[in-house]
């Protein structure tokens, strides 16, 4: 194994070690002390943030697998091709979205997507892993990995299929369960919840436009199907 190599796998390793141990601290934290007590339904699950965490965990983790194989047969090839939909259509587009969508609200006004009576029970440590770490550690992928895109077409189309999979997801919540996962949510009418719904899926497409043009700035021609 070359230093490059070895680097990689030290980075993947970290990472993914840091996003198993964030994953055991949700695991560990107790009732939200501001939610009702119908609102504990589902737990994590509720939360974009989880759903992305588990996508980087198990990128990361695949990630580790496929550096410690490096072999030349149809499996291998097949994985590294799934881990690369899954970072161009999921991993990369919702992580910066969570990254930039978090801090947004937070610098507006944090009770709309993190109520301070949350300090008290919600680590530091597991809030950056969650909400910090995620970006830095896209791009320094992005820099030491080289990444096969698929063509726009179906890059977009993974994109818009997790994006909908949890809009259906946070409706059913609201609308059954009587719960607004987000704060943000419970202030807005319900047509400027549609808006906000639409601009989150318009930045979740831009985020994989930008990421497909990030790659081929580090990487070149050679990481693009043809999408035009």
């Amino acid at each position: 194994m070359n230093t490059r190599s070895l680097v990689r796998l030290l980075f993947h390793l970290l990472i993914t070690a840091a996003y198993f141990c964030a994953l055991i601290g949700y695991q560990l934290l107790p009732p939200m002390p501001h939610k009702r007590p119908h609102e504990h339904f589902a737990g994590r699950f509720k939360y974009l943030t989880y759903w992305n965490l588990i996508a980087h965990f198990v990128f990361f983790a695949v990630s580790c697998i496929l550096d410690l194989l490096k072999t030349s047969t149809t499996g291998f090839f097949t994985l590294a091709k799934i881990k690369d939909k899954l970072y161009a259509g999921i991993v990369l587009p919702y992580g910066v979205f969570v990254v930039g969508m978090f801090w947004g609200l937070y610098a507006i006004d944090r009770e709309l997507i993190f109520p301070r009576v949350l300090d008290a029970v919600f680590p530091p440590w597991l809030n950056h892993v969650s909400h910090t770490v995620i970006l830095p550690a896209l791009l320094i992928e992005t820099y030491i990995v080289k990444h096969r895109h698929p063509q726009r077409r179906e890059g977009l189309m993974y994109t818009a299929g997790f994006g909908l999979m949890y809009l259906i997801w946070v409706l059913y919540l609201a609308l059954v369960m009587d719960i607004w996962v987000y704060p943000v949510l419970q202030v807005l009418n319900w047509t400027k919840k549609f808006i906000f719904f639409g601009i989150c899926i318009l930045i979740q497409f831009s985020m994989y436009i930008i990421g497909e043009k990030i790659n081929y700035l580090f990487w070149g021609a050679s990481i693009m199907a043809k999408n035009k």
